[in-house]
């Protein structure tokens, strides 16, 4: 899924810069079009390496399910 935010639109430089922040602290990829030149966190081709890398983990069976990370974190 793609959304579409114009940074070039929010004139309030405050609410433009958090909202940045907010996407790099989230880990979210995003690119930019027009006079804002803004460096994306993570380009789709690394986003969908990680997913590939996530997905072989999964198949190899190395994940733990809600229930059991419950019953570990209870050990902490």
């Amino acid at each position: 899924m793609e959304v579409i935010i114009d940074f070039d639109n929010i004139n309030d430089n405050s609410k433009r810069d958090w909202l940045i922040r907010s996407l790099k602290l989230m880990g979210i990829a995003y690119k930019t079009k027009g006079k804002t030149q803004i460096e994306s966190s993570q380009t789709i081709e690394e986003y969908n390496k990680d997913l590939e890398a996530g997905d072989a983990e999964i198949d190899k069976g190395n994940f733990i399910v809600a229930d059991e990370l419950k019953k570990e974190m209870k050990k902490w």
